[in-house]
């Protein structure tokens, strides 16, 4: 099968085509530019890879949490690539990318949200080498979370980033082996999943059924409470 995954989520935009077995990738520290260089990057990996829009079997989307607009260009993207090329797509949590880009088995994953909040989330790897959600996603201020949890019984974990770039120090303790605060989740990340998800049997959504993940509801929808 032949995929294009796409993550927006965070300051770094990244596209992967997957051709076979060949993986093509780019990204970059975007800020506020996703929107103008999404579409061209996605032009540029697929070139790469020696492909046009056409020969796609799938799109993997990361849809969060994080920035609101930056989810937002990547998944409405995603839904308009997919539904000009009547394609399924696969929704990836963005948290869960980050992790599956280390190789230790505890991972304690953190974006920066901006207005003293994080959002977090734990993964431990499970039997087939996948990182799998503990609980649930959450954001909230950086002391509600009891990092590095201690369980299960002499686990050690990996902090992954920018959530540590900011409050690293508050999360410091003797289960903690690593930090790389400089990490964000990629689009090669994404398609990793993506493609696990689909060899076991998971087909995928409609063009229509993708959705950001936000988890913290948006200033608009606070201001209309």
């Amino acid at each position: 099968m032949n995929w294009l995954a796409l993550e927006t989520a965070t300051e770094y935009c990244s596209v992967a085509v997957a051709v076979g077995d060949a993986v093509y990738s780019r990204g970059t520290l975007a800020a506020h530019r996703h929107s103008d260089l999404l579409l061209p990057m996605i032009d540029a990996v697929l070139a790469e890879a020696g492909i046009g829009a056409g020969a796609l079997d799938a799109i993997a989307c990361g849809v969060g949490p994080g920035g609101f607009t930056a989810v937002r260009i990547g998944v409405s993207t995603a839904q308009a690539l997919a539904q000009a090329l009547d394609l399924p797509v696969y929704a990836v949590s963005s948290l869960q990318a980050l992790a599956a880009a280390s190789l230790d088995r505890g991972v304690l994953a953190a974006f920066d949200a901006r207005k003293g909040e994080v959002y977090a989330g734990v993964f431990l790897r499970d039997d087939t080498g996948w990182p799998q959600l503990q609980g649930a996603e959450r954001v909230c201020p950086p002391e509600a979370l009891h990092w590095p949890p201690s369980q299960p019984a002499g686990h050690t974990w990996r902090g992954m980033g920018s959530g540590w770039q900011v409050y690293g120090d508050v999360w410091q303790g003797p289960h903690l082996v690593a930090v790389d605060a400089d990490r964000y989740p990629q689009a090669r990340e994404v398609l990793s999943l993506a493609r696990g998800r689909a060899e076991q049997g998971d087909g995928g959504l409609a063009p229509w059924e993708l959705e950001p993940h936000y988890i913290r509801p948006s200033q608009a929808e606070l201001g209309g409470r």
